[in-house]
């Protein structure tokens, strides 16, 4: 795992009263994922899935899987909300959502843009724009960035 992972791992559990998570995802619903959106998923992000499925940490909520029907589930279900916005906005497939900032943007791994390990950067998304009118703005390198970023911000 990447230290920015690691770190922000040990922040959340000196915080542990700011958790609450949905159970880890065993290595079937996190494989299931994956084929169900078409990617890969980075490492750090396995570890999230494996270690909380998804996360509520204080008020940010960190998209992830916990549940094997993807259909059948919501926010803050990172598969059923990926394909809802494939659906509802026509969402391109490159992009994962990991949060949503209530503001109309939705952070996402973006796996058009590569780090230099190969793992999708992750960038902003705004639903209902044209690709075309997307900027696409690189806010972190990889996932475990974007995490230590989250908690920090939510600590602070």
């Amino acid at each position: 795992m990447s230290d920015e992972y690691n770190k922000a791992k040990e922040l959340m559990e000196e915080n542990d009263y700011r958790i609450d998570g949905f159970g880890g995802a065993s290595e079937t619903i996190i494989k299931k994922a994956q084929m169900v959106l078409g990617v890969e998923f980075p490492e750090d992000y396995k570890q999230f899935l494996s270690d909380f499925g998804a996360l509520t940490f204080g008020s940010i909520e960190i998209y992830g899987v916990f549940k094997e029907d993807f259909e059948n589930s919501g926010v803050p279900d990172t598969v059923w909300s990926t394909l809802n916005e494939r659906k509802l906005v026509s969402m391109p497939k490159h992009y994962v959502i990991l949060h949503n900032t209530g503001m109309g943007e939705m952070y996402c791994m973006n796996f058009a843009e590569l780090n230099s390990r190969n793992e999708p950067k992750i960038t902003s998304y705004f639903p209902g724009f044209s690709e075309e009118a997307q900027q696409n703005e690189v806010l972190y390198d990889n996932f475990g960035e974007f995490l230590l970023d989250m908690v920090n911000e939510e600590i602070n």
